[in-house]
């Protein structure tokens, strides 16, 4: 299922950045729920396509993301990111051939915490993931070999390219990591319960409240850009305070900053710390060049984060699909006969909570009379000073 309102702010308004999951669902006859979503201007999910299928193997992801490409066709720099399923990165790379594969930041960084156990590689990791210099990847990932090879080698086989926003071959954009499914099982947290027809009905009834509640957001927007890229812009002017620009022409400097320097390129929206170049928001570098030119850095941020774009994403209306007595369905459509998943329900009592993988951190409770951790505020004893 994908709505139509989607797919045209896809198409008009949406950075070209699709993440790809899988959650379980727990009516009837289970099965899986695959969700293609992306990101809009302001960093918020857009859901794309939905797909239910039996479970996560060749079959069902080649399906999926082949009833995707016909609803998207070709795609400019599309770029598909998904946690590292081999079944995931069989299907894009066959259906999507033009497309790059990355994966999650997050979750290879939850194999390394699993696998390796040491709270010093996992923060070299998040560091070395971010990097935008290659000089700077470089170094990071040579103290984190220095510490334990076999987890550098871990992330070397996995493909350097794929998780190193460095060596990034494709529009990555600023998206590392998205938490598409962990926030629609919170919000299908009961839905997934219901069977296949009430199940994709609230689908289309929550997006159809994300579409009307985001439009009146974008319309209340007083600024060019969303509200999310106007704050990563002021963070970053802030810094470009003390920065020193040096000009060489009218379009290109050198910006100093404690015996740092970075060359920028305001024609070709480019700087040496490749912040610019690969978020496609100005760099503090550039920001301050801007100053120093008398140009507004609003008009170099990418077309996607400006507010117009916002509401274009969320222009189109979804509506209620009617009474099913009033539906009017093809023959052909009728004549289909939908059998369920190959799924066998195990004995015992339905869980309602996902099982947390060995990847996953657990959450403590933390009481509110005492402040401690592992207890709440009905059975705390602890005494009060």
């Amino acid at each position: 299922m994908s709505i139509g309102a989607s797919l045209v702010g896809f198409h008009t308004s949406i950075r070209p950045v699709i993440a790809v999951d899988g959650t379980f669902l727990k009516a009837k006859y289970l099965g899986t729920l695959f969700i293609a979503a992306c990101k809009d201007g302001n960093n918020q999910i857009y859901p794309l396509a939905f797909g239910i299928g039996d479970s996560e193997n060749d079959a069902s992801w080649e399906w999926f993301l082949q009833k995707l490409h016909d609803a998207l066709r070709h795609i400019d720099d599309l770029f598909v990111i998904s946690d590292r399923h081999g079944s995931i990165e069989k299907a894009v790379h066959k259906v999507f051939p033009h497309a790059r594969h990355g994966v999650y930041t997050y979750h290879v960084g939850q194999n390394l915490k699993t696998k390796f156990k040491n709270p010093a590689i996992h923060k070299l990791f998040h560091d070395v993931a971010h990097a935008y210099h290659v000089s700077e990847f470089n170094f990071i990932f040579g103290q984190l070999e220095m510490i334990d090879p076999r987890a550098a080698r871990y992330l070397m086989d996995i493909g350097v390219d794929r998780w190193a926003r460095s060596y990034s071959t494709g529009k990555r954009y600023n998206i590392m990591t998205t938490g598409i499914v962990q926030s629609l099982n919170a919000v299908l947290k009961n839905a997934r319960d219901l069977p296949v027809l009430q199940l994709v009905e609230e689908l289309r009834n929550l997006l159809q409240k994300w579409f009307v509640t985001r439009q009146q957001q974008a319309m209340s927007m007083s600024t060019e850009l969303t509200m999310w890229a106007d704050g990563e812009l002021h963070s970053r002017y802030n810094m470009s305070a003390t920065y020193l620009v040096e000009p060489i022409n009218s379009k290109e400097c050198n910006v100093n900053y404690v015996g740092i320097s970075a060359q920028v390129n305001l024609d070709t929206r480019s700087c040496t710390c490749r912040q610019f170049d690969l978020d496609h928001i100005p760099c503090a570098h550039a920001i301050a060049a801007c100053s120093f030119y008398n140009i507004s850095c609003y008009t170099l941020c990418s077309k996607y984060f400006t507010t117009k774009a916002l509401l274009s994403s969320y222009s189109e209306c979804i509506y209620p699909t009617g009474n099913e007595i009033d539906w009017v369905v093809p023959n052909h459509i009728l004549d289909k006969v939908v059998l369920p998943p190959k799924t066998r329900r195990p004995t015992g009592r339905p869980r309602k909570v996902r099982i947390s993988s060995g990847r996953e951190s657990k959450h403590t409770s933390r009481c509110s009379r005492c402040g401690q951790y592992g207890h709440n505020r009905k059975t705390c004893k602890r005494p009060i000073p």
